[in-house]
């Protein structure tokens, strides 16, 4: 599967949010490959009026819905068509008692959720958790030229063996080889942003990353 992350990028805001999730829905109907985009809060509720498409939220906090102005709510979420959760990304990162509640309230309101690590440390006790899926990549390759499946084989290859849940392969990842060597070492799959949210032809580069599941 691939995860998406739209981030806060113009190719992925408001309009060309619902453009880029239709074409993301053209590309699991012709390769039944799961991509299943992270958009923008504001978002959400646009995207899954318009596209019938599995939606998650970057970022959410621990919370109920009440007095807390300024914070994102994991019901409104759920109530705007999401499906999941993004939870510590590295331009988001948070502390693990944070990780830990974030997850439990998102149970609560019948979200899954994807924890980001970039440790086997941290992994580890993420794994306690039990998330939906458990990602893992170094925030200096985000977005580099040097992907982490080919810079920290074995380290991902530890955190695959120690993982009860499946494991998510990020930073650096722009094409189907890089698929392929993730699903090769026993991952689940990749979250990536800018290889696809900021390609010339979006829908010809998500392409490019199903063929690695063939």
């Amino acid at each position: 599967m691939i995860f998406l992350s739209l981030k806060t990028y113009k190719q992925a805001t408001a309009d060309n949010a619902v453009s880029l999730c239709q074409k993301i829905k053209q590309v699991i109907n012709q390769t039944k490959v799961p991509i299943i985009p992270a958009a923008q809060p504001f978002d959400l509720y646009q995207i899954k009026k318009q596209v019938d498409i599995e939606v998650w939220s970057q970022h959410l906090d621990p919370i109920d819905p009440d007095r807390h102005f300024g914070w994102l709510s994991p019901f409104s979420a759920k109530q705007a068509g999401a499906s999941g959760c993004i939870i510590n990304h590295a331009e988001h990162e948070v502390d693990f008692d944070t990780i830990k509640k974030t997850v439990a309230k998102c149970q609560q309101y019948d979200l899954k959720t994807l924890v980001i690590t970039d440790s086997f440390e941290l992994a580890q006790k993420v794994d306690v958790l039990k998330p939906d899926f458990l990602a893992f990549e170094r925030p200096d390759l985000i977005g580099g030229k040097l992907a982490m499946i080919d810079a920290e084989t074995e380290a991902i290859k530890k955190v695959i063996d120690m993982a009860s849940v499946p494991v998510i392969v990020g930073a650096g990842i722009r094409t189907g080889e890089h698929v392929k060597k993730t699903i090769a070492l026993g991952g689940a799959g990749v979250i990536l942003a800018s290889a696809v949210v900021k390609a010339k032809d979006q829908q010809a580069a998500l392409l490019d990353l199903t063929s690695g599941f063939k």
